[in-house]
């Protein structure tokens, strides 16, 4: 049978686990820093073990099945939200950094999307077209919780695109020229991913790329730029695990 019609079943007895065993949360995480990224994320978790699949990472949090996994790009994100939605996770969220074409959207803001267009290559076989939501309530408590950190929260249109790479002058100018704030490489993807299995999907992407300024990940930041994106993305994992559990307290209630 082809992978997109596997059951449940399988993916439980492939990653080793018992019936009714999924974790509440798959927090997914797209960086070049992936070996950093999981030891830093899994350090803030209890009872961490790998699971079948390399790099699927299960673990706990004030009771809270999570799990955790760095997968960059597109093509690899989908695959752990595959195997955790089909399982019967009901939270998917996409934690990391994006670009920004919207200028006021200073670098350290944290970018919760509402809608996202995948033109990644990816979504488009999980749904009809490239537009796809993240969950209304969700986000929105997300940003809440942001700001009750600090942490400065925009929402709106968002982009998955193929490649970090890929992105010219032209092409980030008529990006931004169709409404879309930020772009990044794996959240619309995740989205769709769990659209299709009947999940809720969240995005938390740390802006860092100014693209409406012509500035990337190769341009050094100011001092005061360097500490917020510093800071944004450690807070992000936190709201993340506090989302989930919110969530979850609302299901059991």
């Amino acid at each position: 049978m082809a992978i997109l019609d596997l059951s449940p079943d399988v993916w439980h007895d492939a990653l080793r686990l018992a019936p009714g065993q999924a974790p509440h949360v798959l927090i997914l995480e797209g960086t070049w820093w992936r070996e950093k990224a999981t030891r830093d994320r899994l350090a803030r978790l209890s009872d961490v073990r790998e699971t079948a699949f390399p790099e699927m990472y299960l673990g706990r949090w004030n009771g809270l099945g999570v799990a955790y996994c760095c997968a960059y790009g597109a093509a690899r994100a989908v695959e752990p939200a595959h195997v955790f939605a089909a399982m019967g996770t009901p939270l998917v969220i996409q934690i990391g950094t994006c670009g920004a074409m919207d200028g006021t959207l200073a670098t350290g803001t944290v970018m919760v999307p509402d809608t996202g267009l995948g033109r990644d290559g990816v979504t488009r076989h999980y749904q009809a077209g490239e537009a796809v939501s993240f969950d209304p309530a969700a986000s929105g408590r997300a940003r809440a919780l942001l700001a009750a950190r600090g942490i400065p929260a925009a929402g709106g249109a968002h982009l998955t695109w193929s490649s970090l790479f890929a992105q010219s002058d032209r092409v980030c100018a008529a990006w931004a020229a169709e409404g879309l704030r930020t772009v990044d490489m794996e959240a619309a993807a995740v989205a769709a991913v769990a659209h299709r299995f009947g999940r809720r999907a969240v995005a938390l992407l740390t802006v860092w790329d100014a693209l409406a300024e012509g500035r990337s990940f190769l341009d050094p930041l100011e001092a005061a730029q360097s500490q917020a994106l510093a800071r944004a993305n450690t807070e992000i994992f936190d709201v993340a695990l506090d989302l989930a559990k919110e969530d979850a307290g609302a299901r059991a209630g």
